[in-house]
């Protein structure tokens, strides 16, 4: 169960182009799902756009029924950073025991580089199994951002998970605020294991010059 809602909630957060702050998993729309208790988990993902490159590490932990993030983020061409994101997120209804799921996460975003907060923002995540084998699951985000720099904005996002074979899913989502920004992604996740998978994504930005980026993720569930 990925830790998306921190690059969500980053991309809502930050209006200039990729390359700017955010953080988290490789996904741009959370899920009503988090760690297993007692567990921890780093997803960490290489992201390649003309003419630069994003490398960024997110360890996540579950304490207490709640999941902590703690994410980190450097980029080239232009090189700036580091960036740091800090975000916690509580389910009201896991989807993992359930046939839907709820939940509410929290970020703040930190620029190393000039030293100061970029912004918070609050999302609603919610989860749905389209089928009872759970082969295609529908993930919408309902949310708010108030950035340091920018109007605040009322954000959104809709992302579907289908599988394709034992070890293939299908990945494809679209966040976007009523501002009018809009960002989409699609490619595939490949289990490694039980506890460890891949992602190949590609992905645009309305507006954005150097779209479209190239993104290589794993996230990894650490042993007790």
């Amino acid at each position: 169960m990925p830790l998306k809602f921190p690059f969500a909630i980053v991309m809502a957060l930050i209006t200039t182009p990729v390359g700017d702050a955010r953080a988290g998993a490789s996904l741009l729309v959370d899920d009503a799902a988090i760690t297993p208790a007692g567990h921890c988990q780093v997803e960490a993902w290489a992201r390649a756009y003309a003419p630069g490159q994003e490398l960024t590490a997110v360890p996540a932990c579950n304490l207490a029924g709640t999941e902590f993030g703690l994410g980190l983020s450097q980029y080239a061409h232009p090189s700036h950073g580091p960036i740091a994101s800090l975000g916690l997120k509580h389910l009201l209804r896991d989807f993992d025991t359930h046939d839907w799921g709820l939940g509410v996460s929290l970020a703040t975003t930190w620029n190393g580089a000039h030293n100061h907060g970029e912004g918070w923002a609050l999302n609603v995540p919610a989860s749905v199994a389209l089928d009872p084998q759970r082969r295609t699951v529908l993930h919408a985000n309902l949310g708010w951002s108030e950035p340091r720099n920018g109007p605040d904005a009322l954000t959104g996002g809709l992302g579907i998970e289908h599988v394709l074979a034992a070890e293939w899913t299908l990945l494809a989502e679209a966040f976007g605020d009523h501002r009018g920004g809009f960002t989409a992604q699609l490619g595939v996740r490949r289990a490694l294991n039980d506890r460890a998978s891949l992602d190949l994504m590609l992905g645009h930005q309305d507006g954005m010059k150097h779209a479209p980026w190239l993104t290589v993720g794993l996230n990894v569930l650490l042993p007790n």
